[in-house]
Parts: C-alpha cells; structure tokens; sequence
C-alpha cells in the first residue's frame, strides 16, 4: 500500500503554497497534511513542523520538523513526497506507524478504550 497526500492546510498561513513570508530565512510553523492510500478517497491527519536553520533552537528535537535553509513550499512537498516513498506497507496501519516517525499522526499512541 502506498500514501499520498489528499490535502493541507496551516491555518497561521493560509494559503500556505502561495503565503509570502516577511522573511523566508526565518519561519516556523506546523502544517497538517491529510494522507491516505492511493486510490481511496479518505485519509488521516498528520502535522509537520517546518522551521528554518536559523530559527529551530540549538536544544529543540528536529523530530517531526522539516528543516530548510529558506522557505519554498515546493520544498516542503517535495521533503514530504519524500518521507512518503519510505512509508509504503502491507496495509494502511503499517503506513500509518512508518509515517509517525516523520510527522505527528492524529491517532499516534492512541489506545482503544476497553470496558472492564
């Protein structure tokens, strides 16, 4: 099974593909993306943090980051298409789990209520 992105949105920066920014040496935002397998209409949430160089701090954890030198949304996709060739599966909760590691998944560490 393969990902891809249905949709994004960023709601500091929107539209975030054609958002100018003062400075695109200096950002620092969260994006959600909407991803599911090819050929279904549906998918689930995760966010990434893209940030510049200059502005992550030196004891900051680039997990879920996108790091660039300067703001390109085409950039950002393309890390992201990225991240989405390494995260093919068996079946979408494979997916799922591979993508975590780059991107905050919505049902990350999720644990399914159980009466007792």
């Amino acid at each position: 099974m393969k990902p891809e992105v249905k949709s994004y949105d960023c709601t500091d920066y929107d539209p975030i593909d054609t958002y100018k920014f003062d400075d695109p040496d200096d950002v620092d935002f969260w994006i959600n993306f909407t991803i599911g397998p090819v050929d279904f209409d549906g998918g689930d949430n995760f966010q990434v943090r893209v940030a510049t160089f200059s502005n992550i701090g030196r004891n900051e954890s680039p997990r879920h980051c996108i790091l660039i030198d300067k703001f390109s949304f085409s950039q950002v996709i393309s890390k992201v298409s990225e991240f989405l060739s390494k995260c093919e599966g068996r079946d979408w909760e494979e997916v799922s789990i591979k993508l975590s590691e780059f991107m905050c998944w919505e049902f990350q560490d999720y644990k399914l209520y159980r009466e007792e």
